[in-house]
């Protein structure tokens, strides 16, 4: 009898309070890249550490390794390369400054 009372008072408990609980929407931009960025040459999937480093030069920022597997970050001005290991496996344009000031919330 006891665990009846215990349900039902739970069960009335989440009703009651139910319709204050809720959630607020909010809403980011997504980034799109810039028309004048299209056409950045940068690293390619696969490429190895030596040979990014011969056709981009050596990167102003490096840091890594981090984690296992090794995952090394090299920051270029226009971009972001990241290693595994020694071989890219990703590389990301930076957004334009008038992107980001547009993406900006109030």
């Amino acid at each position: 009898m006891r665990n009846r009372s215990i349900i039902a008072t739970s069960l009335l408990a989440a009703c009651l309070l139910s319709p204050l609980s809720h959630s607020e929407t909010i809403r980011i931009g997504l980034s799109q890249q810039a028309e004048e960025n299209k056409n950045i040459n940068r690293p390619q999937v696969g490429m190895s550490m030596e040979s990014v480093k011969s056709y981009f030069g050596a990167p102003p920022s490096m840091s890594g390794p981090t984690g296992k597997p090794a995952i090394y970050k090299w920051k270029y001005a226009d971009f972001t390369v990241y290693f595994e290991g020694e071989y890219v496996i990703h590389s990301v344009l930076h957004p334009s400054k008038a992107e980001t000031k547009s993406n900006e919330q109030p």
